[in-house]
């Protein structure tokens, strides 16, 4: 999985700068190519932002069910313990 985020950072770099390369390169006044890349910009901030919270939800989940497999090896232990105890 951690190839895949680093394929997502390296597409989402590589569309960003093939973006403001193309805008810089448009023939447009400045003004209007400083919106442009700055609404660009803001767009890559968003799906950064939605990955990022993306991650974090699937890491929960992986910690949950990491956290319920635990609990119930630990119940497992303690249940094996109490009927050698026995």
């Amino acid at each position: 999985m951690k190839d895949v985020s680093k394929m997502m950072m390296l597409l989402g770099a590589g569309f960003l700068a093939g973006a403001v390369a193309g805008i810089l390169f448009a023939p447009d006044k400045g003004e209007k190519t400083r919106d442009r890349i700055r609404s660009k910009a803001s767009e890559f901030g968003e799906d950064i932002e939605k990955t990022y919270e993306d991650e974090i939800e699937r890491l929960k989940g992986k910690i949950e069910k990491v956290k319920h497999q635990f609990s119930k090896k630990a119940a497992d232990i303690v249940k094996d313990a109490e009927v050698n105890a026995n």
